[in-house]
């Protein structure tokens, strides 16, 4: 867990592990700058001034100035905008001051919600009959571009961001201990969704993440199936926990699969300054 949350209060493992399931190796980039003192997890990455969704310029945890917040917000969000970049900033329910999700609003911030889960690997979920799912490999550049085309329409990926990720997950799933596992489910042979798993060995858990399904293929079992087979490879490597952060579409077949919720958080967006859009 970053520091400056354990050296500050006692948190259980399980929360700890939701917490800092989204941190981790798959969103660094090579000029990726990280903050990790005095209350604050951010990252400020001069390189990617191509999308509001990336957590290249991210703010996970904050510590603004009680007596002047104000000031203190202003300043921390100039140092993005100075450099023509975007910014997410996550507000949490325990997030000082209380009304931070309105001042970001003030300021042009787009909101949108999140529900952070946990579950057992254990959970009694199968892959249903039609499905297929086969495991991204790392060293196919077909491979990657299939599981990249399916998480891009519902992700929005620029073309920038695509390519970022394509040289990110070819590293990060490579080799016989890879951190990054990437999915891909079929259904009659066609490519339907796509999921991925990020190790987290310090805490001896997984964090689920970019799970999509093509529209076409929705409510056929395509994310169960995606779901279930993480699982299972994760109970095969002896890991019991699995962290997710879903959004609205997801959060109710999350929950339906056995999830348990832990906690819902406010991410808001500021895109780059216009001067620099385009």
């Amino acid at each position: 867990m970053s520091k400056h949350l354990t050296s500050r209060m006692r948190v259980p493992r399980e929360l700890e592990i939701v917490l800092n399931g989204p941190i981790g190796p798959q969103r660094l980039q090579d000029d990726t700058i990280i903050i990790d003192e005095d209350g604050w997890y951010r990252t400020l990455t001069p390189s990617a001034t191509f999308s509001s969704v990336s957590a290249a310029n991210e703010i996970m945890f904050c510590n603004l100035d009680r007596k002047n917040p104000d000031q203190h917000l202003d300043a921390v969000i100039a140092e993005y905008q100075q450099r023509g970049l975007p910014l997410v900033w996550c507000v949490y329910p325990w997030t000082q001051p209380q009304d931070l999700g309105e001042r970001l609003r003030a300021r042009g911030a787009k909101g949108s919600k999140v529900r952070a889960y946990l579950g057992n690997t254990s959970l009694p979920l199968e892959v249903i009959e039609g499905v297929e799912i086969e495991r991204v490999n790392p060293d196919s550049a077909e491979s990657l571009d299939t599981y990249l085309n399916v998480l891009s329409p519902g992700y929005e990926l620029s073309d920038d961001e695509a390519a970022f990720r394509r040289k990110r997950y070819q590293q990060l799933c490579a080799g016989s201990d890879p951190v990054m596992q990437l999915f891909i489910a079929r259904c009659n042979g066609v490519a339907a969704g796509c999921s991925g798993m990020v190790i987290k060995a310090e805490s001896n858990s997984a964090h689920l993440t970019s799970a999509s399904v093509l529209p076409e293929f929705q409510a056929r079992g395509v994310f169960q199936s995606l779901i279930a087979s993480s699982l299972a490879r994760l109970r095969g490597m002896g890991i019991e926990l699995a962290s997710g952060h879903s959004n609205d579409k997801s959060a109710f077949w999350v929950e339906r699969f056995g999830f348990r919720f832990i906690f819902a958080y406010d991410l808001y967006q500021l895109d780059k300054p216009s001067s620099t859009n385009g």
